[in-house]
């Protein structure tokens, strides 16, 4: 009986030395988590794995299509029937107008992992004052182009950093029988990055234009850049750089294709070599980064925003939820994250880990000046990340030639103008 005593006691003590000293709970609790495909990955499972064995709480993590999530979640909401965990994709714009977290979230304001996030990223899981949500995200170069440094060497071509440039790169690999680019429709949202990562350059080209259109004194149908963009990207498809398929990509050969050599490139992470290395440890290519060229943009993407989780108001497990929420903010936990994270390289927190940043990522941050790095458009513009996936449908009739790139953008006008009355923002008054 001592010696059990004994190992208790010394497990309590070892516990609270951790950071793990959890109360056992009453009763038979499972968390639902409610998470959209593409931000989760297996590392988040063997985490939730980790916290039932440390506290006996179950975490049911519910993966949802990227096309559905969205629509899923507000009906959820709406019905008064949200998981006790929910994620979106946040930013000081789109938390009051695709949450209304007064009436829905819980309030973390005073929880001590609060401090563990970016202050930079807190305003996107806030609203009033108050903190709402938890961001554990990455800080890498997201979603510039990934290509194969081996292939543009053999063909003599550097980085493109022009359309013109990037336009000729993308023929002289088509004539080599390889497709340029792997884009992937069919998910929804993929084929919104080229257009909405360049942001910076729109406001290069139309200094002030960010808060021109957060008040609303000007529309994207009024941003000649915007139309470009969308032009130069229809060229794209057009000429066949993307391939003949890639409106049914679902983006789960972008690994195979890259590494047997087959396309050229894609817009993905940097931290997607990884899975390319996983998948096909007899893969010799080299791999580097650039900025997409698109209306010849040479900025840098820069997001403090990105996927949050959220828990819900009228949830019956909020006790645990936050047990949960500590767990994933600590030191240990941040660590085996970047440790066994299938792409990630980083995580953006100020507790002091081992990151493991890739030198392309370090060569690409590098040699992009400070003054290049800009908001990207779903950032620093109002009402348009909420309606990511409407714009890739629209995008997507462009492709097949459904709609034209002016028709896109009234399109974007009209939901945004919809957006903004229907929560009474005085600029559309």
């Amino acid at each position: 009986m001592k010696k059990v005593l004994s190992i208790l006691l010394l497990s309590l003590i070892l516990g609270t030395i951790m950071g793990v000293a959890y109360s056992q709970p009453k009763g038979n609790i499972t968390i639902t988590e409610m998470v959209s495909q593409g931000w989760t990955t297996d590392v988040d499972l063997a985490l939730a794995k980790k916290f039932t064995e440390e506290t006996g709480i179950k975490v049911d993590i519910q993966i949802v299509p990227a096309a559905q999530h969205h629509d899923l979640l507000k009906a959820k909401l709406n019905a008064g029937e949200a998981p006790d965990i929910f994620w979106i994709q946040t930013n000081p714009f789109a938390i009051r107008t695709e949450l209304d977290p007064e009436k829905n979230c819980v309030d973390f304001t005073n929880e001590k992992w609060v401090k563990v996030m970016n202050p930079l990223r807190i305003p996107s899981v806030s609203y009033n004052g108050k903190v709402y949500g938890l961001m554990l995200w990455h800080n890498s170069p997201e979603f510039t182009f990934f290509y194969n440094k081996t292939l543009f060497k053999k063909l003599g071509l550097l980085p493109p950093t022009t359309y013109s440039t990037f336009r000729k790169a993308c023929e002289k690999i088509l004539n080599a029988g390889i497709t340029p680019i792997y884009e992937y429709t069919s998910q929804g949202w993929h084929q919104v990055l080229a257009f909405a990562q360049i942001g910076g350059r729109y406001e290069e080209l139309h200094p002030g234009l960010y808060e021109k259109l957060n008040n609303n004194q000007i529309k994207f149908t009024d941003v000649p850049a915007m139309l470009q963009a969308l032009k130069q990207m229809k060229e794209i498809a057009d000429r066949g750089y993307y391939g003949k398929d890639f409106i049914a990509n679902d983006g789960t050969k972008a690994a195979e294709l890259l590494a047997t050599g087959k396309v050229a490139m894609t817009l993905t992470n940097p931290g997607f070599v990884k899975e390319i290395k996983k998948a096909h440890p007899e893969c010799t290519y080299e791999w580097g980064l650039f900025l997409i060229p698109i209306i010849d943009n040479q900025t840098y993407p820069f997001n403090p925003n990105g996927p949050a989780r959220f828990a819900y108001k009228m949830g019956k497990n909020i006790d645990a939820v936050k047990k949960y929420f500590d767990f994933l903010t600590r030191k240990d936990n941040l660590q085996y994250r970047v440790d066994n994270h299938p792409e990630w390289t980083n995580v953006d927190v100020t507790t002091k880990i081992q990151q493991r940043w890739l030198p392309m990522e370090k060569e690409l941050m590098a040699k992009i000046p400070k003054s290049k790095y800009k908001l990207v458009l779903q950032s620093g513009v109002k009402y348009f990340n909420e309606q990511w996936m409407e714009v890739g449908k629209d995008i997507e009739a462009m492709y097949i030639g459904a709609l034209t790139p002016e028709q896109i953008l009234k399109n974007i006008d009209d939901r945004r103008a919809k957006m903004a009355k229907a929560i009474g923002d005085p600029a559309w008054k």
